[in-house]
Formats: C-alpha cells, sequence, structure tokens
C-alpha cells in the first residue's frame, strides 16, 4: 500500500505539478493584508490521512517496543528520544502543506491556502536541520534493527525497516513537495494579484 501511495504522489508532483504552475484556477482576488491575518486562525491544513495513519502505526509499535526488557527496550527507549521532537515539528510544518497537493494539482487556488506559506517557509528554512536529525534518526533506527536481529524481534525487526524506509520517502518525496505546495501558493497569488 505504500509504495501504491508513493507512486500517485510521486505522480502527482511529477505530472500536476506543471500544470498546476502553469494556470491558476480562480479568479478570486486577494483580500487585504489584515482580513487574512483574521482568517489565519480559522484555517488548518489537514495532513493527509493516510500519512497520519503511517504516524500513528509507527509511534505505537515504537511505543510497544519501548516497553520491550533488555537491550531491545533500551535501543528502543533511544530512537524514541530522537524521534519524539522530530515527529512533533513535522506534524506542525512538514506534512499539513501536504493536504494542498490534491486541490493544487487540479488548479485550484483560495485565499486561505496563503495561511500555508508560514509552514513552508519555516520547513525551508529548517530543512538542512530536520535533514541532520534524519542521520541521528537513522543511526539510531540501524541500532534498534541489528538488537532486533540479534534477539531476533521481528516486530521491532519490521520496525526498524519501516522507519528507515519512512525517513527517506520523507527525504526524497514529502519534504520537497512541501516546499513546493509553498512555492505554488505564492506564485498563484502573484498570478491573482496581476490580473
Amino acid at each position: 500500500m505504500r509504495t501504491v501511495r508513493n507512486t500517485v504522489l510521486l505522480n502527482v508532483l511529477v505530472l500536476g505539478m506543471p500544470v498546476a504552475l502553469a494556470r491558476p484556477a480562480s479568479p478570486q482576488q486577494p483580500t487585504r493584508p489584515e482580513a487574512k491575518m483574521a482568517h489565519t486562525h480559522a484555517h488548518a491544513f489537514e495532513i493527509p490521512a493516510s500519512m497520519r495513519a503511517e504516524h500513528e502505526e509507527i509511534h505505537a509499535a515504537l511505543e510497544r517496543a519501548t516497553q520491550a526488557p533488555g537491550r531491545v527496550g533500551e535501543a528502543a527507549r533511544a530512537l524514541a528520544n530522537v524521534l519524539h521532537p522530530h515527529f512533533v515539528r513535522e506534524e506542525q510544518i512538514a506534512l499539513p502543506p501536504l493536504g494542498l497537493l490534491v486541490p493544487l494539482a487540479r488548479g485550484e487556488f483560495t485565499e486561505a491556502m496563503l495561511d500555508v506559506l508560514p509552514m513552508t517557509d519555516s520547513l525551508r528554512a529548517e530543512l538542512p536541520h530536520m535533514l541532520e536529525e534524519h542521520v541521528a534518526i537513522r543511526e539510531a533506527t540501524q541500532k534498534l534493527g541489528e538488537v532486533a536481529r540479534a534477539e531476533r524481534d521481528t516486530p521491532v525487526m519490521r520496525l526498524a525497516d519501516q522507519l528507515a524506509l519512512h525517513a527517506k520517502s520523507e527525504e526524497e518525496m514529502f519534504y520537497p513537495a512541501a516546499v513546493l505546495v509553498g512555492e505554488i501558493v505564492r506564485a498563484r497569488a502573484g498570478g491573482h494579484r496581476s490580473r
């Protein structure tokens, strides 16, 4: 299922984004900045359900692993300490913008989409640090996998493999897609202002 989702996301990015950038769909004009600010707190961007479910699945599996006795539990707790703040920040700035991929690929633009820009700007600024965190996460994940293999803990071995793939997907697709969402929204807003 993850492969299908990743393939669909890649197709949206490769096929849909050039079209989305080429033509704004809505003739709405942006309103004054103070009107936009009043609307900012009322609008929330939803993390795509498949991504939220994957994060919850990883979190639940890691939580179970932290309860394991011995070296497996110890390695899982070390990973959780590195991973938790990273997941929290991702859910604040990196994943919510992805909720706009579908409407943007359809050529849509609404004034409310401008509210995503602080998130995508923060992601762009914090991306080097987030990728550095991925190095530490990868090391802790590898350690967990090694310990789980030595202890023949199949569920935790699967968790380590899932986390490694998840981090790679974020680096190769999800973070760049979230940054592109901001660029597309900014381009669409500029196109509407020039009318």
